[in-house]
């Protein structure tokens, strides 16, 4: 698989050198031939052989004591026959496919967290790999592959102070270091300052490592390729068979809404965009059904963000590379014939989509207005009346300010927290305002794991419902109840994401040099009320705000950084579908973060990002004693 970001050789790895056969003249038996396999594959697993100077060796041992450490920790977390299973497995994957294993663990594991109303498959791998124990499972796993990539190139050449690999390294270490000093000045532990703070970053570091290392892993580059695509399809599969059986996400918003966490669909979107066009495209089974199952599984993910941002990545990507058009045009062609016949064959996935897609921006009709939002100074919006019986509408929830998200409230009425008004200083009283906040939209969730409880739920008695104070025009047909409550909410849920910018970037003026810190409670009026910290729908503003203005700047120069390397890998013609792949998922990423923090607050994101941005860059960092071949 020879490409500018892999490198190839016609030998074998050391490893995996097979042991000699006995020809049949020498009397070798079955017995003896099934030992021999055996041995192969136990040998080409364990990998044994250590590397012979002292600098890898000593890597090579301790790829191996983190190894045996995440197995450890893996049966401690899910003690169950599942978890002694990944307990064994996993780690020997990571260590012997450092690239690979790491990737397929990504793939796999969404980092949705269970609330009672999700399907199986959504929040899959999450109890496993994300939420055990004080650190996710997924990160002593990314260690363990850096220091088992590293034993294969190490010593590391000298490297250039304007290479790339310095432009992405430098920020992506400078905003562990910024999450951490900011922590510690903000009264953290050590611990929790790198855990709760850094952790995501120090993942985005690790990611880069891993990229930068698949050009020495032989091995990685015979199966990166099935690592990702076949999880991306069993995946598929395991969501025509979850549709039938309502394992959805949320069937109030739609019966093929299967996969929430956004990761998914924008690894897909990559795939699927790094196919076309590939020089190694063939017209056979593998190939087509791969380019009819990425864009399906976009589809079910239903992630509006995703959906933009992987169009302008594939136009981007068309315009980089337009002498391939013809290619280009006819495996699209394929695949947007596959996709039409599956949508409109399948009961009402065309019209949740079509809802999905344009009439979750009417903000106008069935949803809140962006007037009707919250302001930072904790004051009701003039256009935020009640209804003439003097009964609040439904549309003029009052919530509280000053509270970190939904404990201060308690039966409507805001309870006396004592945390401070906006201005940062308390009230006389020491209570907070009890002004309230007069908001078109429910709260949406936490974070990036929940989603926003639609208005139009059975509500207690005595609490106004919606008919009684919403007319239709008697020459509109009323809407039928499922679809009327599906629009309203992601109309809602738009009006979040655009009030979150405004209000998001009124805090940041005021605190334009110090933010807010990284312990803050959530700011009045940013739609995520249950966040325990700040939580705002944008990346550059949330890290503005926990740790100061040089941390936007840090992102802004890492993602500048990926998605030019990204644009000179496309344009290269021996990039193979793997570097393409990955160079579009860099293309992809910056739009997604402007609608969400997954950058600072996820574990999956950045470990992508990172080892994406790591495959594309250009030879980096080991030479081995060929020059320029793997070392393995």
């Amino acid at each position: 698989m020879g490409s500018r970001g892999t490198v190839t050789d016609s030998g074998t790895d050391d490893a995996e050198i097979r042991p000699p056969e006995q020809s049949p003249e020498r009397g070798a038996t079955d017995d003896v031939d099934r030992g021999s396999h055996l041995t192969h594959v136990l040998g080409w697993v364990l990998d044994p052989r250590p590397p012979v100077t002292p600098g890898p060796c000593l890597i090579w041992w301790a790829s191996w004591a983190l190894a045996a450490m995440s197995a450890l920790y893996i049966a401690w977390t899910v003690p169950s026959l599942l978890g002694v299973v990944f307990a064994v497995a996993l780690p020997l994957l990571v260590h012997r496919l450092p690239v690979s294993g790491i990737v397929l663990v990504a793939v796999l594991a969404q980092e949705i967290k269970p609330n009672g109303r999700f399907g199986e498959l959504t929040t899959l791998g999450y109890p496993a790999f994300i939420s055990p124990g004080k650190a996710p499972i997924i990160l002593p796993l990314a260690v363990t592959a850096v220091l088992a990539a590293a034993a294969r190139w190490w010593p590391p050449v000298r490297p250039q102070l304007r290479s790339v690999g310095v432009a992405l390294l430098g920020p992506a270490v400078g905003l562990v270091v910024l999450a951490v000093g900011s922590g510690l000045f903000h009264g953290q532990s050590v611990f929790s300052a790198v855990n709760q703070n850094a952790r995501p970053f120090v993942l985005l570091v690790l990611g880069l490592l891993i990229g930068m290392s698949l050009r020495w892993l032989r091995a990685d580059q015979r199966t990166s390729r099935v690592t990702v695509w076949t999880p991306l399809i069993g995946l598929l599969v395991a969501a025509a068979v979850a549709i039938p059986l309502g394992e959805t996400a949320d069937d109030r918003l739609s019966a093929y809404f299967i996969y929430y966490d956004s990761a998914l669909p924008a690894i897909a979107a990559a795939v699927f965009i790094g196919v076309l066009g590939d020089n190694g495209w063939r017209w056979d089974w593998r190939y087509m059904v791969l380019a009819a199952a990425t864009p399906l599984l976009i589809l079910i993910s239903f992630r509006r963000s995703v959906w933009v941002a992987a169009l302008v990545a594939l136009v981007v990507v068309l315009v980089l590379t337009w002498e391939r058009w013809q290619r280009v045009i006819r495996q699209f062609g394929f695949a947007a014939l596959v996709v039409a016949v599956v949508v409109l064959a399948a009961p009402g996935f065309a019209a949740d989509l079509g809802l999905r897609s344009a009439g979750s921006f009417d903000l106008a009709s069935g949803g809140p207005s962006a007037s009707a939002k919250p302001s930072p100074s904790g004051q009701p919006n003039a256009s935020a009346k009640s209804s003439a019986s003097g009964q609040p509408s439904p549309t003029a929830r009052p919530t509280v300010t000053g509270t970190s998200g939904a404990s201060g409230v308690q039966g409507g009425m805001p309870t006396g927290t004592g945390k401070p008004t906006p201005t940062g200083k308390p009230t006389a009283s020491g209570k907070p305002t009890a002004s309230p906040i007069v908001t078109g939209a429910p709260r949406p969730a936490a974070g990036p794991g929940d989603i926003p409880r639609p208005t139009g739920a059975a509500r207690t008695s005595g609490s106004p419902s919606r008919s009684a104070n919403t007319s239709v025009a008697p020459s509109r047909p009323a809407q039928t109840l499922p679809t009327q409550e599906s629009a309203k909410n992601q109309a809602e849920s738009t009006s979040g994401h655009l009030s979150d910018l405004r209000l998001g970037w009124d805090y940041v003026r005021a605190n334009v040099w110090t933010g807010v810190g990284p312990l803050a409670p959530q700011l009045p009026g940013l739609a995520a009320t249950n966040s325990e910290r700040v939580y705002v729908h944008n990346e550059l503003l949330q890290d503005w705000l926990r740790y100061g203005p040089l941390a936007p700047v840090l992102v802004i120069l890492f993602l500048v950084a990926a998605a030019l390397a990204a644009m000179k890998a496309v344009r290269d013609p021996g990039s193979d579908v793997v570097v393409r792949s990955a160079a579009a998922f860099c293309l992809i990423a910056p739009l997604c973060l402007m609608t969400a923090p997954f950058l600072s607050e996820t574990s999956r994101w950045p470990l992508v990002l990172g080892i994406a941005a790591g495959i594309v860059v250009p030879m980096f960092l080991g030479r081995s004693r060929r020059e320029g071949q793997p070392s393995e």
